[in-house]
């Protein structure tokens, strides 16, 4: 077959949509960023970007400036990309809106890969551990307000889809101490044992609350403590994991192996997630988490993008992960995705099957996507605002 040569690199951005529209949407708003790179030999791939509030756009003209270097280019050269990405495009300072774009990018140039050799992407990473990929609820309970409502929504969910494993956010709307403990051990109590819980603390600032709150749930039986303290402080993470008997889940606002060496340099995580359309690609992940597995960590990828074209992405990585924990999903992109993609992935069991299909195994709908208006989110509800 002869070289395949990138002839135009396109973006998709989907407009959030609104909380009232979908059954599950509890955070308000999120927009998608697609990423489709054609060839001359007809064969295209999807990728994804991971999108920030309000800097959607910046990741889109992250995406059109890197274009222009990659017509002519081969959509397989997958290493050749990822060094030149961050070392002569981002002169080895890239920011996350950057790399979110390359990670885009790199995404959809697996897609052509597998494609071109018709075989899904996990077999290019060496081949598939387990046949499925077991995957836990992230519930999002910044919306709930009572235990009540949050067991039986995690009831509701495991019956039509398994699961046995749900995440919570109890800090993301309760200040007082207590009021949180209480609250995570009344979900244990509803829950019963049957389900693992884990806790997203979602990297505040209190460090001297973190660590009362770790010891007074320790007895809560938690799975994870995840994202307790920014990445910006390793040393205070690894400090707080030394004093607590949580295992402690970081990096899903980190990106490239340089800052994960220097996280598993500190001892300063039992469980890594990093996600696909963060971190760097496909391959990025997979090198992460092979560099996890020396050191004896689990990886829970994370994956707050669409259940679409990241999510696929993440599968193919995990199941060739021997150290996998769980990956991530969020029940309210069901919706959108039957929209975006004519045969998105489903959990069944607790689990997603590895697709099958060559490349990434998807069809997306790229009519629907050119049919839709951008309009920018609305504004997040800060509670600092200037």
């Amino acid at each position: 077959m002869a070289e395949l040569k990138i002839t135009d690199v396109k973006t998709y951005l989907v407009p959030a949509v609104p909380a009232a529209q979908n059954e599950y949407n509890w955070s308000g708003t999120k927009a998608l960023l697609f990423v489709k790179i054609e060839t001359d030999g007809g064969i295209d791939g999807w990728g994804e970007c991971y999108t920030l509030a309000d800097r959607e756009q910046a990741t889109a003209t992250h995406v059109q400036e890197m274009r222009r270097y990659l017509i002519g280019a081969d959509p397989t050269a997958i290493k050749r990309f990822q060094y030149w990405a961050y070392h002569l495009f981002g002169e080895r300072r890239p920011g996350i809106d950057l790399i979110c774009a390359a990670s885009g990018i790199e995404i959809a140039m697996w897609d052509i890969f597998g494609k071109s050799l018709g075989v899904p992407v996990w077999k290019l990473l060496g081949g598939a551990v387990r046949d499925r990929v077991p995957v836990y609820l992230n519930l999002g309970s910044g919306w709930l307000r009572t235990p009540r409502e949050e067991v039986e929504m995690v009831r509701e969910l495991s019956g039509r889809f398994g699961y046995r494993a749900v995440k919570l956010y109890p800090f993301d709307f309760m200040r007082d101490e207590d009021e949180i403990v209480e609250h995570i051990s009344a979900v244990r109590e509803g829950l019963g044992r049957e389900y693992r819980l884990m806790i997203d603390v979602w990297r505040e600032i209190d460090l001297g609350a973190i660590r009362r709150i770790a010891k007074r749930i320790e007895a809560c039986d938690v799975t994870w403590y995840e994202e307790p303290i920014a990445p910006d402080n390793l040393d205070a993470l690894a400090d707080l994991r030394r004093t607590t008997s949580l295992p402690i889940v970081a990096g899903e606002a980190m990106f490239g192996k340089r800052a994960f060496r220097d996280l598993f340099r500190r001892g300063a995580a039992d469980i890594i997630n990093p996600d696909v359309s963060v971190v760097g690609g496909i391959l990025e992940l997979k090198e992460i988490a092979a560099m996890a597995e020396s050191e004896y960590i689990q990886v829970g990828p994370h994956n707050c993008n669409s259940s679409t074209v990241a999510a696929s992405a993440s599968v193919h990585a995990a199941c060739t992960m021997p150290n996998l924990d769980m990956l991530e999903t969020f029940p309210w992109y069901w919706q959108l995705g039957d929209k975006l993609c004519k045969n998105q992935l489903r959990v069944e069991d607790g689990h997603i099957r590895i697709p099958e299909g060559p490349g990434l195994g998807l069809e997306m709908d790229e009519a629907y996507l050119a049919s839709l208006h951008y309009e920018p989110r609305p504004m997040n509800r800060w509670t600092n605002r200037p």
